[in-house]
C-alpha cells in the first residue's frame, strides 16, 4: 500500500473512529489557517463541552486565541513567524493562504495585493505550499508545547490525534488538494478539511441553540476575515444534538480587511503625493502609522459622527498642509475620508450577502418551505465581522432580517472546527454540490441528434461515437455527507494484456454553469486526473466479448466519490470489492 493511500485510509479511519463511544479519549486539534491570523483549538472526546484555544503565543505580551500569519525567513529554512515579528515591518511574507489558489478573482480595489508578497517568495525560491507548511509546522508545534503544560505529557503522548484544518467556501478542489498537502507535510495527519464558514456556523448555533434558534429556521453565516469573505446558510433540522442542512452552495470573494489597509495606504499617497510616500514607506514611522491605523483606528470605526481620527507619523519631516488636513507630521482622517476607504469594500461584502440570501430565499420558496423565504438571522463572525461599521451597513441594506455578532465571533471558526469532530455535539448532514462533476464519455453516435459534432471510429464494435458529457453530480444537489457516490464505468482492452494496462486514468471534470452542457466545451475544466491501479482487481472480472470488428475484454466497475467534510475522496468497486488504489491529482 502506497503512502498516499495509506493516509487516506488513516484519514477516513479518523472520521469513523472519533464518532464512536468505546470509552477511550482522543483528542482533536483545530488549525484555522487564516490570511491575517491563524488559531488552534483543541479538545477532548470525554469533555466535548470543553473547546481551548491556544492564547500564549511567541513574542506577545498579551493572550489572544490567534497569531498573524506572517513569516520573515533569515535563511532558507529558518524563519521568524507571527508575534515575533513587527507586522509593520515590510520584509516579510504576508496572505500566504491566498496563494494557494491564485485562480481566485480579486476585487479591482485591491490593486497591489498579492504583488508584494509574490516578489518576497521570489526571492525565496520557495512554493507558496512549503512555505505553508513551514507556517503550519511552526504553529502547531508550538500549540502542543502549550498543551504539555495543562496536561500530563505522557498522557498527550499516548492520545490518538485527529486534526481538522478549515478552508475557505470558495476554494477550488486544487486548492483544498494543495492545502491538505501543506500540513501534511508539517506533520499533520490524518486530517479532515472543513469550510471555514461552516465551522463558524457549527460553533455559534452550538451555543444559541437554546436562545430561539427553531426547528425549520433558515441562518445565513457571514465570515469575514481579513483576506477572504465565506457565506454559508443552514436550515436547522434537529436541536438535540444540532444537526443543519446546506441550503444552497457556499460563495464569497476576496474582499477581506485587508483591502481596508490597502485603501488606507493609497489615501496616505494620494495626501502627500507619491514622491513623499516613497520615502515615508521606507521609515519606521510609516510602520506604526500603519499599525495603529489596522489595531486601532479600523475596527473602532462605526461610520456615525464626528470620528475624526489623527494617523501620526513622528520625525517624518512631511511638509504642513492646513487645506489637506497636514500638521505636524499628522494627517487628519475625517469619518468622510474613513467612508471613502471602507465603503467599496463593504459594498462588495454586501453583494456577496445579498447574493447568499436571494438564493436561500429562491430555494424556500420553490419548496414551498412551511417557514416561508424568511431568513432567520444572518451571524457575523471572523475578526473583520467583530466591525461596527459592516454590522449597521448589513442592518441597512437587509431590514426585517435581524443581524447578530455572537460573542466569540473572531475564534468562532477554529472552536467549531474542533467541535466538527466531537461525538454528539453538531453535524452537518449534508451539503449541496456548487458545480457539476462528470467524465467524457463516448456515446453512440446519432445522426439526427449528434449532427455537425465530430464522429470518432469504434474499432471494437465497427461503429461510430461521439464524445459527450456524463455528469454524476449536477450543481444544487444535495449531498449527503459520508454516502458513496458511484460513477459507472467501464473499460475496453486487447484480450492480451500487459501490466500497463492495469494503470489507467480517469478525467473528472467540472463545470460551474447552471445549466450542465451535453457536449465538451470550453466552460467544462479538467478537476483532476484519478490514477486508478487495477492490478489487484480479480482476472475474472475482465470478461471476453466477441464485438463485431474483433474479440476483447471489458471490464465494468465504479468510480466512488465520498464527501468528507470540504473534499472529495474517492476509491472504486469492482465485482462487489471496493478498492483504495485511487491517487487524485490536481496538477501543480
Amino acid at each position: 500500500m502506497d503512502q498516499s493511500t495509506k493516509e487516506r485510509l488513516s484519514e477516513t479511519l479518523a472520521n469513523i473512529n472519533l464518532q464512536d463511544d468505546d470509552g477511550s479519549d482522543r483528542m482533536v486539534i483545530a488549525l484555522d489557517f487564516g490570511t491575517t491570523y491563524s488559531g488552534i483549538a483543541y479538545a477532548f472526546s470525554s469533555k466535548p463541552e470543553e473547546v481551548h484555544c491556544i492564547q500564549e503565543w511567541p513574542g506577545s505580551s498579551k493572550t489572544v486565541p490567534k497569531s498573524p500569519t506572517v513569516l520573515k525567513y533569515t535563511s532558507k529554512n529558518n524563519f521568524k513567524w507571527g508575534y515575533e515579528l513587527d507586522r509593520t515591518v515590510e520584509e516579510k511574507i504576508v496572505g500566504i493562504k491566498l496563494l494557494l489558489d491564485p485562480q481566485q478573482k480579486r476585487p479591482l480595489f485591491d490593486t497591489a495585493g498579492a504583488a508584494a508578497t509574490k516578489a518576497e517568495i521570489a526571492k525565496l525560491g520557495k512554493p507558496p505550499a512549503d512555505i505553508a507548511s513551514d507556517y503550519i509546522a511552526a504553529i502547531y508545534k508550538h500549540a502542543l508545547k502549550v498543551i504539555s503544560g495543562k496536561v500530563p505529557k505522557a498522557y498527550l503522548d499516548m492520545l490518538d490525534k485527529y486534526f481538522v484544518l478549515s478552508v475557505p467556501a470558495v476554494w477550488s478542489d486544487k486548492a483544498k488538494d494543495t492545502t491538505l498537502r501543506a500540513a501534511r507535510n508539517a506533520g499533520i495527519s490524518p486530517v479532515e478539511l472543513i469550510k471555514e464558514p461552516e465551522a463558524a456556523a457549527m460553533y455559534t448555533l452550538h451555543y444559541l441553540k437554546h436562545q430561539g434558534l427553531e426547528l425549520g429556521d433558515a441562518i445565513t453565516i457571514c465570515d469575514a476575515g481579513g483576506g477572504t469573505v465565506d457565506l454559508v446558510s443552514y436550515e436547522i433540522l434537529n436541536l438535540h444534538p444540532l444537526e443543519l442542512k446546506e441550503l444552497c452552495p457556499s460563495t464569497g470573494g476576496i474582499a477581506g480587511s485587508l483591502m481596508i489597509n490597502k485603501r488606507f495606504e493609497n489615501w496616505v499617497k494620494d495626501m502627500v503625493g507619491e514622491r513623499v510616500y516613497l520615502d515615508l514607506k521606507e521609515t519606521d514611522a510609516y510602520r506604526r502609522a500603519m499599525k495603529d491605523f489596522d489595531e486601532n483606528i479600523k475596527p473602532s470605526f462605526q461610520g456615525t459622527g464626528d470620528e475624526t481620527a489623527y494617523v501620526n507619523f513622528p520625525m517624518a519631516k512631511i511638509k504642513d498642509n492646513p487645506s489637506k488636513g497636514i500638521a505636524g507630521n499628522t494627517l487628519t482622517l475625517t469619518t468622510n475620508d474613513l467612508r471613502e476607504i471602507f465603503q467599496p469594500v463593504f459594498e462588495e461584502i454586501d453583494k456577496l450577502v445579498a447574493q447568499q440570501v436571494n438564493e436561500v430565499r429562491i430555494k424556500r420558496m420553490s419548496l414551498n418551505h412551511p417557514k416561508g423565504a424568511a431568513i432567520k438571522a444572518i451571524f457575523l463572525v471572523g475578526g473583520f465581522g467583530e466591525s461596527l461599521f459592516l454590522k449597521e451597513s448589513l442592518i441597512a441594506n437587509h431590514t426585517g432580517t435581524q443581524v447578530i455578532q455572537p460573542n466569540g465571533a473572531w475564534s468562532a471558526i477554529v472552536k467549531g472546527a474542533a467541535l466538527s469532530k466531537l461525538p454528539h455535539q453538531v453535524a452537518v448532514l449534508s451539503s449541496v454540490a456548487e458545480r457539476h462533476y462528470g467524465v467524457t464519455c463516448r456515446a453512440l453516435y446519432d445522426e439526427k441528434e449528434d449532427q455537425g459534432r465530430k464522429k470518432i471510429w469504434d474499432s471494437y464494435e465497427g461503429i461510430y461515437r461521439v464524445e459527450k458529457m456524463t455528469w454524476f453530480i449536477s450543481k444544487f444537489d444535495d449531498l449527503e455527507r459520508d454516502r458513496t457516490i458511484p460513477f459507472s464505468f467501464y473499460r475496453t482492452f486487447d484480450l492480451e494484456m500487459s501490466s500497463d494496462d492495469y494503470q489507467i486514468d480517469e478525467n473528472l471534470e467540472m463545470c460551474s454553469t447552471d445549466v450542465a452542457p451535453v457536449y465538451p466545451t470550453s466552460a467544462i475544466h479538467n478537476n483532476c486526473k484519478l490514477h486508478v491501479d487495477l492490478s489487484n482487481v480479480s482476472k475474472d472480472q475482465f470478461k471476453k466479448v466477441s464485438g463485431s470488428s474483433k474479440n476483447y475484454l471489458k471490464l465494468n466497475y465504479k468510480l466512488l466519490v465520498r464527501i468528507e467534510g470540504a473534499r472529495m475522496a474517492f476509491s472504486f468497486e469492482c465485482g462487489g470489492k471496493e478498492y483504495a488504489s485511487i491517487k487524485a491529482d490536481f496538477g501543480k
